[in-house]
C-alpha cells in the first residue's frame, strides 16, 4: 500500500508541473489575471480509509469483491468511492474506501478493523492520514526522550483506613444557590461525619470541580463529575484528576463492572437530535466506538412514547448488550424489538458477527454473576410469550417458560446470581381481570426448575437478601399494602421450597430495602412511590417480630445502606435541574444505625445529591468466610475492646471540650466584671465621698513588728 501511495503522489506532482511554453502563454494574459487566487487544494485524507489483507482475486472476480467491500463499509457510512489497484490482472490484497464524513472514516476503523472474511484475511483497516504520516517517517528511528516519571496514584487508599470507615459524597448549594458544592465525607457508625475533601484545590485556581452530578465507579475506585464538556475522574488520596473523557452536553455514564470500560451518552428526545453513545477505554483515555442510541416505539395513540434500548454490562465486563429492531424482510412489518446485539470488548463489535435473537423481546437483564443473560418476549401471533436463560458467549438456551395471557412481566436476579423471579401480570380470558404469578428459577440446579406462587393481589415489587435465599414481596392492599417475606429453603425440613415465614399485614411501605449482608431489611414509605410519610420500620429476618423498630423521615425520596450493612441514609433530593422544588425546606440527609437509631441529621435548604461510595468484593474464599464466623466470638471481643477504647476517648473529649467550654465561660465573665468595674468608677468614688479605694497612693503604709515567743527549751548541761 505504501509503494502504490508514493507511485500515486509522484503522478499527482506531474500532473502540476508547469509547461516549457508558459512564458509564451503569458504574454497573451492580462495582467489582472496574475492576481487571481487559485483555492488551494485539499491534500487531507479525513475521509478515506485503507483497509489490507484481501483476498487477491482477478478481474473476473473483481466486482464481486468489490461489492461485498461496499455492502461491509455501507454498513457504517455513505461510501463515496472504492478504489481497489490491480496489477498485471490481480488484485493487491487492499482497497482504498472514501466516505461523505470524516466521522464515518473514523467509524469505519473501530468497527471494521479486524473483520474476519476468513481464517487467512482478517481485514486491517487504516486511516489514510495516518498511512500518510507514517509514510512520512523518517527512515532512521530516532528515540523520543522519555516522559518525566509520574508516581502513580494509589486508587485504594481509602480501602486502609484504620477505623474501617466509609465514605459518602453530597451535592448541595447555599441559601442563595448561586454555587452548587461536592463534599466528600468520612463517617463511623454512630459518629458525626468529618469532610474529607470539599474541592478547595479547584475553587482556589477559579475553576468548578462539579458542574452537574457526580457518579461513583462500581468499586469505588473513581469518581466521575459531570461538566459541558465531558466527564471527568478522581481519585486518590486528594481526590486527584485521573483523567479527562471529551463528549459534549455528556448527562449519563455507566462503568463497566470491571472498571476497564465506560460508556458515556448525551441523552435526550429523538425529537431534539441523535443521543450518541461513546465507548472509552479508561486507563487509556480513548474512545473504543461511537454509536447512536437506538430508540423503540411502544404504545399507540396519545399512550405512545419513544423507550431508549440501553446498553447493560456483563459482570465480567467483557460483553455489552442492548436490545434492537429485526431489519430482515421477515420482521420488516413489526415495531418491536426481535434482537438482541451482545458486543464484545475492546472491540465493540458483534459477537460472532451476528445478534441474538429474540423475537418479540421487551426487556432483559444479565446475571449478576455469570455471563447469562435473561430476556422476556411478549405474545405474537400464536407464539405465547416466555422467559428464556441464554448463556454467552455460547448462546447455548439453558431455560425457557412458557406463559399465556402476560400483560407484563418483571425480571430481578438475586445478588449472587442463584436465583431469578419473574412478576407476571395475567388477564383473565375475558381480559377485564388482571392477576399476578411471581415464578422463582432456581438457576445452580439441574435443569433450572421454576416454582410458581398465585397472588391474588397485584405485586408492587420484590426484593432478594443479598446473601441468602430469603425475598419479601409487597402486594397492594386496601388500605395499605402487605408484606409476605418467603424463604426458598424450607428451614425444618431443609428441602428446596418455598416456605412462607412471615406476613406483616397494612404496613406503610413502598419499597423493602436488605442490607448488604442480609439478614436485615427496612421497610419504607418513599414519596416518590406516592407515600409522603416518610414512615420506616428496621425489620430483623432472624429474629421475625410481629412490628420492627419504628421511625419517620417525613417527606424522604431516597434511601441508601452504606456498603459495610451498618448504617443507613435517607434524604429528601431535589432535582438538579428543572422547576423550583415545593418541599424545599425538608431537604437534607439522616444517618441511622441498622437497629433504627438516628445518629446523625443535616438540613440543606438545597441538597442534590448522596450516594455511598462503594466498595470492591471481599478478597476472602467461601472457606475463609467460615472460619471467620466459625471465630466470631473472638473478633466480637477484640472490636469491643476497640469500640469501648474509641468511645472512652469521645468521652474525655466530649469531657475535654466542656471544660474547655466552661474555663471559656469563666474567663469571659471576669473580663467582663472588670470591664464593668472600670466603666463605674467615677461613680463609686462619688459614692464614698471622693475616696478612690483602688488609687494605692490614698493610702499610709505603716509597718509594725510584732514579736511572739512561740517556746522557751531550757537544757541543764552538767560540767
Amino acid at each position: 500500500a505504501g509503494k502504490v501511495l508514493r507511485r500515486e503522489r509522484h503522478a499527482r506532482a506531474m500532473e502540476f508541473e508547469e509547461p516549457e511554453d508558459i512564458d509564451e502563454i503569458r504574454e497573451f494574459m492580462d495582467d489582472a489575471d496574475e492576481d487571481i487566487q487559485i483555492e488551494e487544494l485539499e491534500r487531507s485524507f479525513a475521509e478515506c480509509v485503507a483497509v489490507n489483507n484481501l483476498p487477491i482475486v482477478d478481474d473476473s472476480k473483481k466486482s464481486k469483491l468489490e461489492g461485498m467491500l461496499h455492502k461491509i463499509f455501507g454498513q457504517v457510512g455513505q461510501v463515496v468511492r472504492l478504489d481497489m489497484p490491480m496489477e498485471e490482472g490481480k488484485s493487491l490484497g487492499f482497497a482504498y474506501v472514501e466516505f461523505a464524513r470524516p466521522e464515518e472514516a473514523i467509524d469505519a476503523v473501530s468497527r471494521v478493523d479486524g473483520y474476519k472474511l476468513a481464517k487467512t484475511n482478517q481485514f486491517k483497516v487504516v486511516r489514510m492520514d495516518e498511512l500518510c504520516r507514517l509514510d512520512a517517517l523518517p527512515p532512521a528511528f530516532e528515540e523520543p526522550a522519555p516522559p518525566p516519571f509520574r508516581p502513580p496514584v494509589n486508587s485504594c487508599s481509602w480501602l486502609c483506613d484504620p477505623g474501617h470507615r466509609d465514605q459518602f459524597v453530597t451535592r448541595y448549594s447555599h441559601t442563595n444557590g448561586t454555587v452548587e458544592e461536592t463534599q466528600i465525607d468520612w463517617v463511623e457508625n454512630g459518629q458525626s461525619p468529618i469532610m474529607e475533601y470539599d474541592g478547595a484545590r479547584e475553587k482556589s485556581g477559579g475553576k468548578s470541580w462539579c458542574q452537574l452530578e457526580v457518579r461513583w465507579s462500581p468499586k469505588g475506585t473513581y469518581m466521575s463529575t459531570f461538566h459541558r464538556q465531558g466527564i471527568a475522574l478522581w481519585g486518590g488520596d486528594g481526590f486527584e484528576k485521573q483523567a479527562r473523557f471529551q463528549h459534549e452536553n455528556v448527562n449519563r455514564v455507566s462503568f463497566s463492572p470491571c472498571e476497564r470500560y465506560m460508556l458515556t451518552c448525551n441523552f435526550r428526545p429523538p425529537r431534539e437530535g441523535p443521543s450518541v453513545v461513546l465507548f472509552w477505554h479508561i486507563r487509556e483515555a480513548r474512545v473504543l466506538r461511537k454509536i447512536d442510541l437506538a430508540f423503540t416505539t411502544i404504545g399507540e395513540g396519545e399512550d405512545m412514547r419513544e423507550v431508549p434500548n440501553l446498553f447493560k454490562w456483563s459482570p465480567d465486563g467483557n460483553y455489552v448488550a442492548r436490545m434492537h429492531q429485526d431489519r430482515s424482510a421477515a420482521a420488516a412489518n413489526s415495531s418491536k424489538n426481535g434482537l438482541i446485539q451482545v458486543l464484545e470488548l475492546p472491540s465493540v463489535t458483534l459477537l460472532d458477527r451476528k445478534s441474538l435473537r429474540a423475537n418479540s423481546v421487551m426487556d432483559f437483564d444479565w446475571s449478576p454473576k455469570d455471563n447469562t443473560i435473561a430476556f422476556w418476549a411478549a405474545e405474537e401471533g400464536n407464539t405465547p410469550a416466555r422467559v428464556s436463560l441464554v448463556a454467552i458467549p455460547s448462546r447455548k438456551e439453558l431455560r425457557q417458560k412458557n406463559l399465556f395471557n402476560v400483560v407484563d412481566c418483571r425480571l430481578n436476579w438475586q445478588r449472587n446470581g442463584n436465583f431469578l423471579s419473574a412478576i407476571v401480570t395475567r388477564t383473565t380470558k375475558s381480559g377485564k381481570t388482571q392477576f399476578n404469578n411471581l415464578e422463582i428459577f432456581r438457576i445452580r440446579e439441574d435443569a433450572v426448575p421454576v416454582e410458581m406462587i398465585e397472588v391474588p393481589k397485584l405485586v408492587q415489587s420484590v426484593s432478594w437478601e443479598p446473601e441468602g435465599t430469603r425475598f419479601t414481596m409487597v402486594c397492594h392492599d386496601n388500605p395499605k399494602p402487605s408484606v409476605m417475606i418467603y424463604d426458598t429453603v424450607d428451614a425444618k425440613s431443609g428441602r428446596q421450597e418455598l416456605t412462607l415465614l412471615k406476613e406483616l399485614v397494612q404496613r406503610p411501605v413502598t419499597d423493602v430495602f436488605w442490607s448488604p449482608t442480609g439478614t436485615h431489611f427496612v421497610m419504607a414509605a418513599l414519596s416518590d412511590g406516592g407515600d409522603s410519610s416518610g414512615a420506616l420500620e428496621f425489620y430483623d429476618a432472624d429474629a421475625l417480630p410481629e412490628k420492627g423498630t419504628l421511625s419517620d423521615h417525613y417527606r424522604s425520596n431516597f434511601l441508601q445502606w452504606d456498603p459495610s450493612g451498618r448504617m443507613i441514609a435517607t434524604a429528601v433530593l431535589q432535582p438538579l435541574t428543572g422547576m423550583v422544588y415545593k418541599f424545599q425546606m425538608d431537604n437534607g440527609f439522616k444517618l441511622w444505625t441498622f437497629q433504627g437509631e438516628m445518629f446523625y441529621e443535616k438540613s440543606r435548604e438545597k441538597f442534590y445529591q448522596f450516594m455511598w461510595r462503594p466498595r470492591p468484593e471481599s478478597l476472602l474464599t467461601p472457606q475463609q468466610k467460615k472460619t471467620v464466623s466459625k471465630n466470631l466470638r473472638k473478633y466480637e471481643r477484640k472490636f469491643e475492646r476497640a469500640d469501648k477504647e474509641k468511645r472512652r476517648a469521645r468521652e474525655l473529649l466530649e469531657m475535654k471540650g466542656w471544660q474547655d467550654s466552661r474555663n471559656q465561660l469563666r474567663a469571659r465573665l471576669a473580663d467582663l466584671k472588670a470591664r464593668y468595674y472600670d466603666a463605674v468608677r467615677e461613680q463609686r468614688v462619688a459614692e464614698r465621698g471622693g475616696v478612690d479605694v483602688d488609687d494605692p497612693t490614698g493610702y499610709e503604709l505603716i509597718e509594725t513588728v510584732k514579736e511572739e515567743v512561740i517556746q522557751v527549751k531550757e537544757d541543764l548541761i552538767v560540767m
